[in-house]
């Protein structure tokens, strides 16, 4: 499997994905928590309930589900600064840019006119990075065939949100390659 730059497909010519086992490992755990940070036991849905809230929160049909899942992130002490993730794995790539493409013009309408664009280091195939008028973030990202929302409740800073969704994207292609990201 080639791992950087710009290719996100297996050697096989397939994009990368993720099964429901190879999703569990990539979503946010414990041990995956940067120093300050402490996460909540990841969690996957399948069946009705993935295709639910993969529609609910993309704003698109989410042909071609795989996968579904997500965890979040919480500061250490009284901090209200959280980040969650939510993570969905498609058969195609045409069918995760779609659900991206809904999630950025959903949450981008939500934001309201207080929205401003984020420079966010992702290091994802493709990315959109947002924040609203009240201090929350949104970093949309697709690699390969798996779209990953960041919600930042609290937080703007685009250091940290970089951080936070290059350590996702890593936990992505470590998982979709059969790797324990925590290993």
């Amino acid at each position: 499997m080639r791992w950087w730059g710009a290719d996100w497909t297996r050697d096989d010519g397939r994009p990368l994905s993720l099964d429901e086992n190879q999703l569990l490992m990539a979503l946010p755990g414990k041990l995956s928590a940067p120093q300050g940070w402490k996460a909540r036991d990841p969690e996957t849905v399948s069946g009705a309930r993935a295709l639910n809230a993969c529609q609910e929160e993309t704003a698109s049909n989410c042909a071609g589900l795989a996968a579904a899942g997500g965890g979040r992130y919480y500061r250490d002490g009284d901090s209200d600064e959280k980040i969650k993730c939510s993570v969905y794995a498609f058969d195609t790539v045409d069918n995760a840019s779609v659900a991206m493409k809904g999630t950025v013009a959903q949450e981008r309408q939500d934001a309201g006119s207080g929205a401003r664009d984020l420079k966010v280091d992702t290091g994802a195939e493709a990315a959109e990075a947002f924040a609203d008028g009240d201090g929350d973030a949104e970093v949309v990202m697709r690699g390969g065939a798996v779209v990953i929302r960041m919600q930042g409740a609290e937080i703007v800073d685009e250091k940290i949100l970089g951080e936070f969704a290059r350590l996702q994207i890593d936990r992505v292609r470590k998982a979709a390659s059969g790797q324990n990201p925590d290993a």
